[in-house]
């Protein structure tokens, strides 16, 4: 190879590293970068790691305010659970029926404003089936209590379909930050708080 040659693909080599993946998944806009370093500055408290560190899959960032069905208001300080599978669909109990023993879950309290970061990984669907599952919130305090949110890119037209007017499951269209992971931005509405 001539010298030129090498030194195009070397560069070519260093710049997809760089690059995300052409998933059809966009990039966050100035805003949703602004908002997404505003809610990694929440208080250790407002903020949920349920999947280790080592966990497989595709990093996920979920910005989340918890607000008042009623009126539209924050909820501040409020204690939500969080949980999900893992990439191959799998929730692993180690008591079966009881969600806060998925293997992939954890504890949250909203800031004075209802906000709360969770950092985790994309979900797989039940028994293997794909990425993009779903994640279920617990709400403490609200009637009804059990939340559900899946993703726009990775649902199909029939959970659309069944989401759209459910007022305890939601859709998160995801983007991607600088670094590839996903990002999504969630306004949860609650009754009974």
């Amino acid at each position: 190879m001539k010298s030129p040659t090498v030194i195009f693909l070397l560069l070519a080599l260093v710049g997809a590293g760089h690059c995300q993946p052409d998933d059809g998944i966009p990039s966050l806009d100035a805003s949703e970068k602004a908002c997404l370093r505003m809610f990694k500055e929440l208080p250790a408290s407002a903020q949920v790691h349920p999947a280790p560190d080592n966990e497989p899959g595709s990093p996920l960032v979920i910005c989340g305010k918890l607000l008042r069905k009623l009126d539209g208001n924050p909820v501040a300080h409020a204690s939500l659970l969080v949980y999900h599978t893992d990439v191959k669909g799998d929730y692993q109990q180690r008591v079966k029926g009881k969600p806060e023993t998925a293997r992939i879950s954890g504890r949250v309290e909203t800031d004075e404003k209802g906000r709360f970061l969770i950092s985790t990984i994309l979900p797989g669907k039940y028994n293997n089936k794909g990425a993009g599952g779903h994640i279920h919130l617990q709400v403490e305090g609200a009637k009804p209590g059990g939340y559900t949110f899946q993703f726009t890119q990775y649902s199909t037209l029939s959970d659309k379909k069944f989401i759209s007017g459910n007022g305890q499951f939601f859709l998160v269209e995801l983007k991607r930050d600088e670094q590839g992971r996903l990002v999504g931005f969630l306004d949860l509405p609650v009754k009974g708080m």
